[in-house]
């Protein structure tokens, strides 16, 4: 099966009205920010209020685990530093440089694509599966094997910084293509495809990981 017609199978008006849940959040988080609300702001940063603001915090509980070992303002000023980030080159650094417990790559990187999602791109467990996905032309047997081996490493201990860094910042051209191709399957549907560079292929990757992979327990 290749990658399109995998991608074919979704259900383009759910992906579509996934993504229109997480543009309007990315509205209010940029208002929040904006207007220095900083309690409302990491609450929904932090999925705490609505999952729809961090879905890598949510579904595991995260937000109140950082909150315990940190504080909001810990959280707020780690977000205007991501604000201020031009490239996702650097995200890595400016995320790990904060040091927040249990903030790591996937909770920071989704809040920074909630927040410029022209720029970031989320990089945790549905989009690393997406990316092997892509990477093997549509083959989720393929896909989840992959992951399988990536998580018994991950196990093994902590993975360095700079495997984090290498893993996400890889990403990219495979998230590209995956915003390609949903968007050819979505207009097959007569569904209008969103706009937002990566936050459309992050609809497509949270729906695909959701059909066609096989669950693992994850930590990041």
């Amino acid at each position: 099966m290749s990658l399109a017609n995998i991608v074919g199978q979704l259900d383009m008006d759910a992906v579509r009205e996934h993504y229109l849940h997480r543009e309007r959040t990315h509205r209010e988080l940029r208002g929040l920010l904006e207007a220095g609300e900083i309690h409302e702001f990491v609450q929904l940063a932090l999925g705490i209020s609505s999952d729809t603001g961090n879905y890598s915090a949510a579904e595991h509980g995260l937000g109140p685990r950082i909150l315990a070992e940190s504080n909001e303002t810990a959280v707020f000023r780690l977000a205007t530093e991501i604000e201020a980030c031009p490239t996702s080159r650097r995200l890595p650094q400016v995320i790990y440089q904060h040091s927040v417990p249990f903030l790591k790559i996937s909770v920071g990187s989704e809040i920074a694509m909630m927040l410029k999602p022209a720029v970031h791109w989320v990089g945790n467990v549905r989009t690393i599966w997406s990316d092997l996905l892509v990477r093997n032309d549509g083959d989720a047997n393929r896909a989840n094997q992959a992951l399988t081996a990536f998580r018994a490493q991950e196990r093994d201990g902590e993975m360095p910084y700079d495997i984090w860094r290498d893993l996400y910042l890889a990403l990219e051209q495979s998230l590209s293509e995956l915003g390609r191709v949903g968007s050819v399957a979505a207009n097959a549907q007569s569904v209008p495809t969103g706009t937002l560079r990566f936050m459309w292929p992050d609809a497509l990757a949270s729906h695909l990981f959701d059909r066609f992979a096989e669950h693992v327990a994850t930590r990041r």
